[in-house]
Order: structure tokens, then C-alpha cells, then sequence
């Protein structure tokens, strides 16, 4: 068996994609609030649900990775990949008490996640 090493650039740009996916479908980006039906008059109505949402295989093998790490990990993932402001805004906004401490966590986050996906 080969195995693959994945670095931490492939890591954080998956974690890039990962966000900029949720921050879409937070947005309201990923579903109509109204039927395509209702739009046009006809018929009866057909409401997306999100249990109807098809998320990407790489998002949600990632959601599910990112799930099972420490609650400051997952904290500090959502201050840099999912909230849209610097990470020394995101810090405070989530509980860190420094920048310094987020970018801790989120090192061991990340590294965390490397390993989880190197096989």
C-alpha cells in the first residue's frame, strides 16, 4: 500500500472550499425560498428542504473530521475559514481571548486534520 502524504496548502485550501461552501448555504445562496412553480404560476409547489441538500463528498467527509476534534479546534476553524472577517475579529467574536490563542488552535486544528487524512 502507497501512502499519501497531504500538506498542509491542500489542507487549508480544502478548509477554504469548505467554508466559502457553508458561508453560501448560510447566505441563502443554495436554495430558493420560492417553488421554480410558484415563479412561474403553474402547478403545485415544491419546497427545498436542507434535507434534500446535496452536500459535496469533500465537505462532508471534512464536516465530519472537523466534528470530531476539540471544541477550540472547531472554534478556531469557524474564526478563519467560515466567519468573513480578520481572524483577530473572529477571535473575540467566538471567545478566544487573543489572535494568538486562536492561531494556536487552529494550528493543532489543522495539523489534526492533516494527519485524519493522510493515509
Amino acid at each position: 500500500m502507497i501512502a499519501t502524504q497531504i500538506t498542509i496548502k491542500q489542507i487549508r485550501s480544502a478548509l477554504r472550499r469548505w467554508g466559502k461552501y457553508w458561508r453560501q448555504q448560510e447566505q441563502g445562496k443554495g436554495f430558493s425560498r420560492q417553488a421554480i412553480t410558484e415563479q412561474t404560476g403553474g402547478g403545485h409547489s415544491n419546497y427545498f428542504s436542507s434535507d434534500m441538500m446535496n452536500v459535496p463528498e469533500e465537505i462532508e467527509l471534512l464536516g465530519q473530521l472537523i466534528s470530531k476534534l476539540r471544541p477550540e479546534c472547531i472554534r478556531a476553524i469557524r474564526a478563519k475559514y467560515l466567519l468573513d472577517v480578520e481572524l483577530s475579529q473572529a477571535a473575540k467574536m467566538l471567545g478566544f481571548d487573543t489572535k494568538r490563542s486562536a492561531e494556536f488552535w487552529l494550528v493543532k486544528a489543522e495539523k489534526t486534520l492533516m494527519l485524519e487524512l493522510s493515509y
